[in-house]
């Protein structure tokens, strides 16, 4: 399954996030030469240990950050995808303004119920994005959901319509919001039908983890 495939099999996505956790820069660079740039890793320590695979790769921090490692991943990242309170942006902010660097961050939003799952409850979305726009080295581009841990089709489409029903009404105050990132190997399809503008593949483009 190569990039450009997919792209034409859904036309309103803006970008794939290829996801490369567990998987080695061979593995990588194999992914790489199917057309994929933008890849996410959700470990601190691989995301360094991956980062020299390829100089055109996009990387994309996916997993839950520690103040402690918001130095590092700054350094390596493109973007970061997990942003969950405001404490976290003014750290990103704050090393993104030593390194004069810009960071495109998602805000991750929590819309289950699941213990394991990290994110920002959507009453509080408001606050982290109005903050966000006072940072002078943060671009916020949007909003990263993960849906429910279930093969029900029907309760993961209820989390995707809510996000994509919250994703519309912070664009009406913030219309620089331009991406849902919804979507992984096993729901994808239910997330573009529910309007996801980005993909977080992994095994279906690597295979089964190891």
């Amino acid at each position: 399954m190569n990039y450009n495939d997919l792209k034409q099999q859904f036309p309103n996505l803006h970008e794939i996030v290829a996801v490369s956790k567990t998987f080695d820069c061979a593995s990588i660079l194999n992914v790489f030469n199917q057309g994929f740039r933008h890849f996410g890793e959700n470990k601190v320590q691989e995301l360094l240990s991956k980062k020299d695979c390829h100089n055109d790769i996009i990387w994309h921090f996916i997993g839950h950050l520690q103040s402690n490692k918001v130095k590092d991943v700054v350094k390596v990242a493109q973007w970061i995808d997990s942003v969950d309170s405001i404490k976290l942006l003014d750290l990103i902010n704050k090393e993104c303004i030593k390194l004069n660097k810009n960071m495109n961050i998602l805000i991750q939003v929590k819309l289950t119920d699941e213990e394991t799952k990290s994110g920002v409850n959507p009453s509080d979305l408001d606050q982290l994005l109005q903050h966000a726009q006072l940072l002078s080295h943060i671009k916020c581009k949007g909003l990263m959901i993960i849906g429910p841990n279930t093969d029900n089709t029907s309760s993961i489409k209820q989390v995707f319509q809510s996000a994509n029903a919250l994703f519309k009404e912070t664009q009406k105050k913030y219309p620089e919001i331009t991406e849902l990132s919804m979507g992984m190997s096993h729901d994808y399809k239910i997330a573009y039908d529910e309007g996801s503008t980005m993909f977080r593949i992994g095994s279906l483009l690597f295979g089964q983890r190891r």
